[in-house]
């Protein structure tokens, strides 16, 4: 604002909004002291509000939302008697409220919403007596709604969601008897909400959306005869929707989504005449829809979507004749799909995961106005009509999973406006027509998993906004077409479609022959690549290698030859590379290490591969898993790795065994520490075995027979803590095992032969084995054979003993992008109800030790005496059928770290979800940094929050850039870290977020995260990243610096935010203040402490390319922990400062 504006002594009026305003208002504002309305709203305005604002006695107007003020809102305010309206919504001011706003009589509208304040609101607000419109949400207060609310007896409009609010909604509320709009969403009250509401008579809106309300829904609502939007979703209501809200006969919105709710539907619906939309998904109401429902006549969305409704839908929604939107999934109806649908204006139809039967009626794909149709995994028969050309409008069709046969219809290219169709899952036979290809708008085309022969078309080049084509398991013929990639082309796509299979190319498990066409690098946007299970030949094409955005590439099980790289860039994005049981030949180049800077998985097995491998494949810092076996490899093995001698290798999984290698194992192996499985078995090595081996604390499967070893088998090798098969045989009879642990663990156990003597005994017992793997090869077979003929639509929950079987094929089928690390792994416990109940005796509160975003913890013993967590996700939780939890099991047993929590187990009920997990002895990271309570320690010591920092640093780099796919944690904060008997760090809740593949994109419509960790561009882009994790993870580290908490705490300078804080701390030269008070205050604790600042104000960068990714981290806290503490540390500084 110009400073000759203040010269104008006689200004009244100062309306400035919405111009590009910068700077600080200047204390010469009080000058103006004949102003009566400051209008200065939606500019750049900086800086604290100056006090002088206060003197301005005849000021009635204040507005100055949406700028960038900080700082406290000035006492001085309390002078302005005067006005009656002040905005200052979307700023950034801290502190509390001031005490002096109850001077404000005159005060009609208050605005203090979407900034930071803090503590309590103050009981003096309610003595406003003329406010008609206060808002106060998306702040941090503490405590809960004053009970002198009651008191302000004009007030129209009351916002407080997203406020931290705790403690019992007042009774008084109800005596607000002009109220006409309530929003009290987002906030933990974990209370009822009072029958008082029912007093309310001219309110029209009722907002209470996941506001932790338990109990029934109080029956006095339905005297609001005026309530119109009414939003109760997200809680923890139980029992019926109450008769009486028949009586809100002006209800328009009705939601109740994601509660406990039960019962029937029952008439109070159908008494609704003005509704138009009601969500009743994610609850537990039972019985049929009868067709009274249809007596609400303005219906027009119905989401009613995981529930336990069951029974026909022949007449249920008949008489709906302005319904649009009909969810039904996730449920138990049953019979045929009615054909009276088509006559009904419905946009979206959604009836998967449900039990239909019978043929797809042929009127219902002559509906004019349906956009999107759902009807997967249900048991649909016979074919698929050729009405569904009169489709015209038609966006999205899926009818996945159930057992449609005959042909894809011709009629089918008449569907212009297609752009996803999903018919996976059935016996659709015949070829691919023709005209399917005259969707010209397709970006996904899922045909897999049917009988379809013949060519891929050429005409497929037609389709060029492609970006997702699954043809996997079926029995198409020929050689790829070189237009193949008539789409992958255009980086982006609809802005109207969700597109979950981003750059996905899936031909595997077909009779494909010829070579891969060179055309393949065309598909500029192709993230993974199946190619696997065919008959192709021909070397690999260079132009492979010009794929810049590839991330997986599966070329395993074909008649492939010639040299494995014929190529020499790098490529930068390649994580996961299949090349086994090919024909393969030629070496492993030595400069692999530089052509797959960022390789995690590498599996040349069952090839021709000759001469040495080369060392900087072993000695990469991102590889995880390498087999190699069933090669002509020789030479060393090149366990020495310059590289680790500060550090040790990522590599989980190394098999080398079938090779002709050479020479010996040196200690070196000791930097191998993340290895569980380790096969080297057939091969030429010699020497007697390190003893580093038994430094491997994580390996559980060792095989070494049939070499040249001899001298002692390491004593220590017998009770590595997780080991459970070690093969010693085959090797020189002078082996053998030490008389102090011959008779110890391992070494005693049937499974080793310490001498490598073939004794009857173990003739016998390798006879056993053979017997038993050929059964089971028969067992399988017979079980993939019937999967391929029955196509089987659904998996009941049954004892593990009778269906494990068919769920390891399934699982195998259904995710081709998971690499199943599984088969070296414990397989997960599958526990039953019954155990669940008895464990937690029937769900006892006592048990309970945490609860967290995704569900309540429960801490018990199993009937062996291991303790363990049961979490019981919330019902939010509860949309995934049988078959997707079972696959999501699956992937997360597959994920074992150190610094992960790992699942042992789950259980599966009905629309109960339970996950077992290993019990942590030490509680969460965030316990130990803030309850300092007489009954835990009162700091965790710096050498400890080092330690842990690092090892949450690891476990967070192992999901990003260890596993594939890779995993976005989504939920990165203090109370995800737990601490194990030795406090050693584990990541929880890991195994919830959505994995990285080209099956989700992760776009979803609500903001992952917890306050205070979730980065800012989240609330712009709603897509969830590697980089935002590292956000979270910093912020972390500055909980662990700090000892605050990331928000929520009342401070005076820079914000309620605990970013915010620290950037003001600094820029006023006060970082020394910023540390715990209990950690040290100087020496080289102190800059180590300094150095992990500097990284965790990297990770919490505003812009995301600015952060760097979690090796960056790990490198930048271990230099960190390099740095030694002097001797005067030591003495003042123990693991933990006690109380």
């Amino acid at each position: 604002m110009p400073f000759s504006l203040y010269d104008l002594k006689m200004l009244k009026e100062i309306v400035l909004d919405r111009n590009r305003l910068s700077g600080q208002l200047s204390p010469a504002i009080a000058q103006l002291q004949n102003l009566t309305k400051l209008l200065i709203s939606e500019n750049n305005i900086s800086g604290e509000l100056p006090p002088e604002l206060g003197s301005l006695k005849n000021l009635e107007v204040l507005g100055f939302h949406q700028n960038r003020f900080d700082g406290s809102i000035p006492e001085s305010f309390g002078n302005l008697t005067q006005l009656f309206y002040l905005d200052a919504r979307k700023n950034k001011l801290t502190g509390s409220i001031f005490p002096g706003i109850s001077a404000l009589q005159n005060m009609q509208t208050l605005d203090f919403s979407s900034n930071s304040l803090v503590g309590p609101i103050p009981n003096e607000i309610t003595h406003l007596k003329m406010l008609e419109h206060l808002s106060l949400g998306f702040n941090n207060f503490t405590g809960g709604i004053p009970k002198e609310i009651g008191n302000m007896k004009h007030l129209k409009e009351l916002s407080l969601c997203e406020c931290n609010l705790s403690g019992t909604i007042p009774w008084s509320l109800g005596t607000l008897r002009s109220l006409m709009e309530l929003d009290i969403s987002g906030n933990y009250f974990n209370s009822e909400l009072p029958g008082s509401v029912g007093d309310l008579g001219n309110l029209t809106v009722l907002i209470a959306r996941n506001a932790r309300l338990v109990g029934s829904i109080p029956k006095e609502l339905g005297n609001c005869k005026k309530l119109t939007l009414l939003r109760l979703s997200f809680n923890g209501f139980s029992g019926c929707i109450p008769e009486e809200l028949a009586g809100l006969e002006g209800i328009a919105h009705f939601e109740a989504e994601d509660n406990r709710l039960s019962g029937p539907i029952s008439d109070w619906l159908q008494k609704w005449g003005n509704v138009v939309s009601v969500n009743l998904a994610n609850n537990k109401f039972n019985g049929s829809i009868r067709p009274t429902i249809c007596q609400a006549k303005l219906l027009r969305s119905l989401d009613l979507h995981c529930n336990d409704l069951t029974g026909s839908i022949k007449e249920a929604f008949k008489g709906c004749k302005n319904l649009v939107q009909l969810d039904l999934q996730g449920n138990n109806f049953n019979g045929g799909i009615p054909e009276y649908l088509a006559e009904l204006p419905l946009k979206i139809l959604e009836l998967s995961y449900n039990r239909f039967t019978g043929v797809l009626p042929g009127k219902l794909f002559e509906s004019s106005t349906i956009l999107e149709m759902n009807l997967n995994n249900n048991m649909l028969t016979g074919y698929i009509p050729d009405s569904i050309g009169k489709l015209h409008s038609l966006q999205r069709l899926k009818m996945g999973t159930n057992c449609l046969e005959g042909p894809i219809p011709q009629a089918v290219g008449a569907l212009e406006n297609l752009t996803e169709i999903s018919l996976d899952g059935n016996r659709l036979s015949g070829s691919i027509p023709q005209e399917l290809f005259n969707c010209r708008n397709l970006v996904m085309l899922n045909l897999s998993s049917n009988n379809l022969t013949g060519p891929i078309p050429r005409s497929i080049s037609q389709l060029t906004s492609l970006t997702g084509l699954v043809l996997s398991h079926n029995q198409l013929s020929g050689s790829i077409p070189a237009e193949i990639c008539g789409g992958f082309t255009n980086p982006t796509h609809p802005d109207s479609e969700y597109v979950q299979h981003h750059g996905l190319l899936d031909l595997s498990y077909n009779w494909l022959t010829g070579r891969i066409p060179p055309a393949i690098k065309n598909c500029v946007i192709l993230e993974e690549l199946h190619l696997q299970g065919n008959l192709l030949n021909g070397s690999i094409p260079a132009e492979l290698g010009e794929l810049k955005n590839i991330r997986i590439v599966d070329l395993s099980f074909n008649a492939l030859a010639g040299p494995m790289f014929p190529w020499s860039a790098p490529l930068l994005t390649l994580q996961g590379l299949f090349l086994s049981n090919n024909h393969l030949n030629g070496i492993i180049p030595a400069e692999i290490g530089r052509i797959l800077p960022n390789i995690a998985v590498l599996n040349l097995s069952s090839n021709a591969f000759m001469a040495t491998l080369p060392q900087s494949l072993l000695c990469s810092k991102t590889l995880n898993r390498l087999d190699v076996s069933n090669n002509n490899l020789s030479g060393k093995i090149p366990l020495s790795c310059t590289s680790y001698e500060k550090s040790s290798s990522v590599l989980v999984f190394f098999n080398a065994s079938s090779n002709h290698f050479s020479g010996s194992l040196d200690e070196s192996i000791s930097k191998f520490r993340q290895l569980s499985y380790l096969d080297i078995h057939n091969n030429s090595l010699t020497g007697s075995l390190p003893s580093a081996l038994f430094n491997l604390s994580l390996l559980h499967y060792l095989d070494v027979s049939k070499n040249d070893f001899n001298g002692a088998i390491p004593c220590g090798m017998c009770n590595v803590p997780n080991i459970s098969v070690v093969n010693f045989s085959g090797n020189n009879e002078g082996m053998h095992c030490l008389s102090d642990c011959a008779e110890s663990s391992i070494c005693a156990a049937d499974s080793v032969n310490c001498k490598g003597a073939h004794t009857p005994h173990v003739i016998l017992r390798v006879v056993a084995i053979c017997v038993t793997v050929t059964i089971v090869a028969v067992v399988l077979l017979v079980l993939f054979l019937r999967w391929k003929l029955l196509r089987i639509r659904t998996l009941p929950l049954v004892p593990v003993t009778a269906s494990q079987s068919r769920v390891t094929i399934e699982s195998s089928l259904r995710e081709p992008l998971s690499i199943n690390l599984a088969t070296f792994e414990h397989a997960l416990l599958r526990f039953t109800i019954d155990d669940i109940l008895k464990a937690t005796d029937n769900f006892n509160a006592v048990h309970i030790i945490g609860h967290g975003g995704f569900g309540t913890v429960y801490g018990v013993a199993l009937p062996e005496g291991r303790r363990v967590a049961i979490k019981r996700l919330h019902g939010s939780h509860q949309f995934l059928g049988d078959r997707q939890f079972l696959a999501e099991m699956e992937t997360i047993g597959k994920v074992k770290h150190h610094n992960l929590v790992p699942l042992l187990g789950y259980c599966a009920r009905g629309d109960d979800r339970f996950l077992i997990y290993e019990h942590m002895h030490h509680g969460s990271l965030e316990m130990w940094l803030r309850d300092r309570g007489n009954t835990t320690p009162k700091a965790i010591g710096w050498p400890d929050r080092l330690r842990i920092c690092l090892g949450s640093a690891h476990g967070l780099m192992f999901l990003h850039h260890g596993f594939v796919p890779n995993i976005i944690h989504r939920d990165m904060k203090s109370s995800n870290i737990l601490l194990d008997e030795n406090m050693e760090p584990r990541i929880s809740d890991f195994g919830l977020a959505r994995i990285i593949s080209a099956y989700d994109t992760h776009v979803s419509t609500n903001v992952a995260g917890t306050l205070g960790y979730i980065p800012p561009e989240y609330a712009l882009t709603m897509k969830c990243t590697a980089k935002g994790d590292v956000y979270s993870f910093g912020v972390v580290m500055l909980e662990v610096l700090t000892g605050r908490p990331p928000t929520g705490q009342e401070v005076e300078e820079g914000g309620g935010n605990l970013i915010d804080w620290v950037r003001w701390m600094i820029a006023q030269g006060r970082e020394g203040e910023l540390f715990d008070p209990s950690l040290p205050v100087s020496g080289l604790w102190r800059e180590q402490m300094v150095r992990v600042l500097a990284v965790a104000l990297e990770c919490t960068a505003d812009e995301a390319w600015k952060r760097p990714t979690m090796p960056d981290v790990v490198k930048g806290l271990k230099m960190a922990q390099l740095m030694k503490p002097e001797p005067h540390d030591l003495q003042i500084q123990g693991r933990v400062v006690q109380t």
